[in-house]
C-alpha cells in the first residue's frame, strides 16, 4: 500500500509558490493509477518524492517504509532515462543484475527482443525512442511490487505504445502496484483502475475508472478538472 499524506514539495516562480501544495492519497496493492495533468501540474515532483529523490515536506510510505529504505522493492521508470550513454545495452543489463537484486536478465532480454534491440547498441547512439524503450525494458525487468513511470512511453510511436501496454499487461501477476504519469490517455484509459488528475500543485479528482459513464472519457474529465477553456484562444486571434 502506498500511503502519502501532506507531501509538499514547492518552488518560487515569478513571485508565485508552484510544486506540491499539499497532496494526500492511499492506494491500495495491486492497483494501476495514472498519474495526470497538465505539465507543470507537479506528476514528476510528486512520482521523485515517493521514490525519495526530491526533499519533501509530509510523508510517502510502501508498505510502511520510504522508498529509501527499500529500494530492491521499486523500480522507476523515467522518460528521461536513468541509463549510463557510454555502455552498451548488454552493458547496461549486467550492472543493473549487478545493483538490483529484483533484476531479471532473461526478462531483460526478452523486452530487449519485443522492442528489436541488440545487446551491442550503444546506448548513447540510440535515437531518442529507442533510448526510452532501453530504460522500459530495464525497468520492467526488475521483478518488484512497486513501479513508479514518469512519462514511460516518450518518443514511441502509438504502435509500440499499445504493444507494449499490452505486454506489461500479460507480465504482471496483479499484485504489483503501479503509478503512471503520462500525457497519452488515451492509449492507457482502458489500462488504469483509477486516475489521481493534477491541477496546480494539489489533487482536483480522484477518479475509479470502474465508475466513468458509458461515453464519457477520462480526458473530458481532465479538461473539466484542470478548467480548460477550448474557446480560450479567440481572446488572442488577430481582430
Amino acid at each position: 500500500m502506498i500511503e502519502v499524506k501532506n507531501l509538499q514539495k514547492t518552488y518560487r516562480s515569478h513571485g508565485q509558490t508552484v510544486g506540491l501544495l499539499g497532496v494526500d492519497f492511499t492506494v491500495p496493492s495491486g492497483q494501476i493509477v495514472g498519474i495526470l495533468g497538465e505539465n507543470g501540474a507537479g506528476k514528476t515532483t510528486l512520482l521523485r518524492c515517493i521514490a525519495e529523490l526530491l526533499p519533501h515536506k509530509g510523508t510517502a510510505l510502501l508498505d510502511g517504509k520510504p522508498a529509501s529504505a527499500q529500494y530492491e522493492r521499486i523500480s522507476y521508470i523515467t522518460g528521461e532515462g536513468s541509463y549510463y550513454p557510454a555502455l552498451t545495452v548488454a552493458a547496461y543489463g549486467q550492472l543493473l543484475a549487478d545493483l538490483h537484486p529484483a533484476f531479471d536478465p532473461a526478462r531483460y532480454a526478452k523486452f530487449l527482443e519485443f522492442f528489436s534491440l541488440h545487446g551491442s547498441d550503444v546506448i548513447g547512439r540510440l535515437s531518442t525512442g529507442q533510448r526510452a524503450r532501453v530504460e522500459l525494458a530495464a525497468g520492467f525487468a526488475k521483478r518488484v511490487p512497486y513501479y513508479l513511470m514518469d512519462e514511460p512511453f516518450l518518443g514511441k510511436d502509438p504502435f509500440t505504445r499499445r504493444d507494449f501496454l499490452k505486454l506489461m499487461s500479460a507480465t504482471l501477476t496483479g499484485e504489483e502496484t503501479l503509478l503512471l504519469s503520462t500525457h497519452y490517455i488515451e492509449d492507457v484509459e482502458h489500462f488504469l483502475d483509477r486516475a489521481l488528475i493534477l491541477h496546480e500543485g494539489r489533487i482536483a479528482e480522484d477518479l475509479s475508472l470502474d465508475t466513468l459513464p458509458a461515453g464519457d472519457s477520462l480526458l473530458a474529465h481532465m479538461a473539466t478538472a484542470c478548467h480548460w477553456d477550448p474557446q480560450r484562444y479567440l481572446q488572442f486571434e488577430d481582430e
